[in-house]
């Protein structure tokens, strides 16, 4: 999962429901929630941008297997194409690393380069069409 993605379910957005039910659907289902730990360090600054309290950001923190960064991860993200930002980049070499079934995301750049690389993503409750192929944003 992206920051993009999380963020929704401590900030009010368009998107904020269908995320929260798409999330709390996989978890009881027993699907792992993963991130890597740069999603806490975001989470908690945003959090801290907008004056949301730290408390909030670790209750939803709680329900995500957080994933130590390693190496490896800080420099496939550098040289993946596509011009990401670097904390995109960093989620996503994260997310290939570990296999990830489906990169949960709402960023358009991360998740066009996620599908370039071969993984499913989502988008719950966008408009922006779900890819378990190539074929996002058509692409």
């Amino acid at each position: 999962m992206d920051t993009s993605a999380v963020l929704k379910l401590v900030v009010e957005e368009k998107e904020s429901s269908s995320a929260a039910e798409y999330l709390s659907t996989a978890a009881a289902r027993g699907d792992k929630l993963v991130a890597s730990m740069l999603l806490y360090t975001e989470l908690h600054c945003a959090a801290h941008r907008r004056g949301f309290p730290g408390g909030l950001v670790n209750s939803v923190l709680r329900g995500i297997n957080l994933l130590d960064l390693v190496r490896s991860d800080l420099m496939y993200a550098a040289a993946l194409p596509g011009g990401l930002r670097s904390a995109d980049a960093i989620h996503l070499a994260a997310a290939i690393r570990v296999e990830s079934d489906v990169l949960v995301a709402y960023d358009a750049e991360l998740l066009a380069a996620a599908v370039d690389a071969g993984l499913n993503v989502l988008s719950p409750g966008s408009s922006a069409p779900s890819s378990g192929g190539r074929d996002f944003n058509e692409r």
